[in-house]
C-alpha cells in the first residue's frame, strides 16, 4: 500500500505554538514553561494531535491505494462493484474401492477422508457410484480447510476413510492425482491490484489488460498473466510473373510479419539475400516481392510468420515461480472463456511460457574488521541468495541479471563477491507477440572463502 496521505498536520510542536499564542492572544499573558497553565496546553495539544491522527486515518480509508481490510472491501463493492477474492479449497480426485458384487454401491456425498496423519480432511464434492462388478469408483473430494495448506498432497497420501459406514464392503481409498487449487483471502495490496486491473475488464474489444484481469481471478496464488496473440508459420511456394522483364511473387493476407520473411530459391537451401536478390513491399495486406537476378528459378519458396486472428493465449505464473499446472489453467480458462468475458470471435488457449534455466555459483569473503559474527553474515548471504531466487522467478520476462544478485549479497555484509554464474540472459516478456520466458533456478554453489582484509 502507499504511504499515507496527510491531511492535517500532526506535528506536537506546532501545535502546541498555536495554542500557546491563541491563550496569549485570549488572555495578554505569556505562559513559561514552569507555569501550571503549560501542563494543560501540552495536554491538550497531544489531545489535538491525536484526533488530527485520526482525522487522517479516516480520510486515507476513502482512497482505495490506502485504505485496509473492511474499509478497502467497502470501496471496492462500492467503486469497482468487485468483492474480495476468498480463500479457496484444495481439492483432487479420490479413487475408492470395494469388493465387487452384483449391486451398485452409493457413496454419498460429503463422504470425509483424510491423511494418514489426519493433518487434513476432506469431503466428496457428489454422489458417486461404483457400478455393479465394477472394484472402483472416482470422485472429487475438497479439502474443508479453506487456504493453500491442502495443496501439494500427492497421489496416495490422502488415503484413510473417516466415514467408514458410508461405504459397504470397502477397501481401500486413495487421491490419484496431486491436490491443487487451495489459496488464502486476498491480501489488501493483491485486492487492490485486482481493482486497477478491473477497469480493463469492462472493454468488450477484447484487450490484453481484461484478459489478465480475468485470470488472475482464479486463484490468489498466480503472481503473473500474460496474454499475447500468438504466431504462426507460413510456409509456400509462389510463381513469379514477369512484368516489363521484372520478376514479381505477390502474397496476400493480413497481420503478415514483413521483417519474419525468408526467400529461397526453388529447391534451394540457402536464403537469399534481401536488398540484394530480392526487394520486398508489404501494403494494403498484399506482399509483393521483387526478385533480383541473383535467383533464377519460376518459383520461390517462402517462410514468413503471421498473427493468427481472433487467437489469445494466455501465460500464468504462480508465486513460487514455476508456469501454472494443468488444474489452475482449467480454471484460468474456464474464468476467461466466459461467455461476458471473451469477445464472440476470439478462441482462448492456456499454454506454458518458455522456462529458461540458470545456475547459481559464486564465492565471497568477509571483511576482517566486521562488527557482526561471520556466522551471521553468511546466514544473511543465504538468505539474500533465496530472496535473488524468489525475485528472479516472480515475472514472466524478468532478465536473469547477475548486477542484482551482487547487490543483495554486498548488502549482507560481505567485503567481496565473485559470480561464475548466472551471466546476463535477456528473456522475453510477451511484447511484440512472443512467447514469455521465465527464469527457473537449477544447482546452487555459494562458497564462503573465509575472511579478507582491506
Amino acid at each position: 500500500m502507499t504511504e499515507n496521505y496527510r491531511f492535517v498536520s500532526t506535528d506536537v510542536e506546532s501545535v502546541l505554538t498555536e495554542l500557546l499564542e491563541s491563550y496569549k492572544k485570549e488572555t495578554g499573558h505569556t505562559v513559561r514553561p514552569a507555569d501550571p497553565e503549560m501542563l494543560f496546553i501540552r495536554w491538550l495539544a497531544n489531545c489535538i494531535v491525536q484526533e488530527r491522527i485520526m482525522q487522517n486515518f479516516v480520510g486515507n480509508q476513502n482512497i482505495p491505494s490506502r485504505a485496509v481490510g473492511e474499509n478497502l472491501d467497502a470501496l471496492g463493492e462500492t467503486i469497482y462493484n468487485l468483492k474480495r477474492p476468498v480463500a479457496q479449497r484444495a481439492k483432487c480426485t479420490m479413487r475408492f474401492y470395494i469388493q465387487t458384487q452384483g449391486t451398485a454401491t452409493i457413496i454419498p456425498a460429503g463422504t470425509k477422508v483424510t491423511d494418514s496423519g489426519g493433518a487434513l480432511f476432506w469431503q466428496t464434492t457428489a454422489d458417486a457410484v461404483i457400478n455393479m462388478w465394477s472394484e472402483y469408483s472416482d470422485v472429487m473430494v475438497q479439502c474443508l480447510s479453506a487456504g493453500d495448506a491442502g495443496n501439494g498432497y500427492a497421489p496416495g497420501q490422502i488415503n484413510k476413510l473417516v466415514d467408514v459406514d458410508n461405504i459397504p464392503r470397502f477397501l481401500r481409498c486413495e487421491n490419484i492425482d496431486t491436490s491443487y487449487g487451495g489459496s488464502e483471502i486476498a491480501t489488501d495490496s493483491e485486492y487492490f491490484e485486482l481493482m486497477k486491473n478491473s477497469l480493463d475488464s469492462y472493454s468488450v474489444a477484447g484487450p490484453s489488460g481484461a484478459y489478465e484481469y480475468w485470470a488472475k481471478t482464479a486463484s490468489t496464488d498466480i503472481a503473473d498473466v500474460k496474454a499475447v496473440q500468438p504466431k504462426e508459420l507460413l510456409k509456400t511456394k509462389l510463381p513469379l510473373y514477369t512484368r516489363q522483364d521484372k520478376r514479381y511473387a505477390f502474397l496476400g493476407g493480413d497481420q503478415l510479419l514483413k521483417d519474419s520473411l525468408v526467400v529461397r530459391q526453388k529447391g534451394s537451401t540457402d536464403i537469399a539475400a534481401p536488398n540484394f536478390e530480392y526487394t520486398v513491399n508489404y501494403q494494403d495486406g498484399l506482399l509483393t516481392i521483387e526478385v533480383l537476378d541473383g535467383i533464377q528459378s519460376d518459383e520461390i519458396d517462402v517462410e514468413i510468420e503471421r498473427l493468427k486472428a481472433c487467437c489469445v493465449n494466455i501465460y500464468a505464473l504462480m508465486k513460487d515461480g514455476t508456469p501454472a499446472t494443468e488444474a489452475i489453467k482449467d480454471e484460468i480458462y474456464k474464468a476467461c472463456n466466459a461467455d461476458f468475458v471473451r469477445p464472440l470471435t476470439d478462441y482462448v488457449a492456456c499454454a506454458d511460457p518458455v522456462v529458461v534455466p540458470y545456475n547459481i555459483s559464486l564465492h565471497y569473503y568477509i571483511p576482517d574488521d566486521t562488527v557482526d559474527s561471520a556466522k551471521n553474515i553468511e546466514v544473511a548471504v543465504n538468505e539474500a541468495v533465496d530472496n535473488y531466487i524468489a525475485w528472479q522467478s516472480a515475472k514472466m520476462g524478468r532478465d536473469i541479471n547477475p548486477s542484482e544478485l551482487y547487490k543483495r549479497i554486498m548488502q549482507a555484509g560481505v567485503k567481496r563477491v565473485e559470480i561464475e554464474a548466472p551471466a546476463f540472459t535477456s528473456l522475453q516478456s510477451g511484447k511484440n507477440n512472443t512467447v514469455p520466458q521465465v527464469a527457473l533456478v537449477g544447482t546452487i554453489n555459494v562458497v564462503n572463502r573465509g575472511v579478507e582484509d582491506e
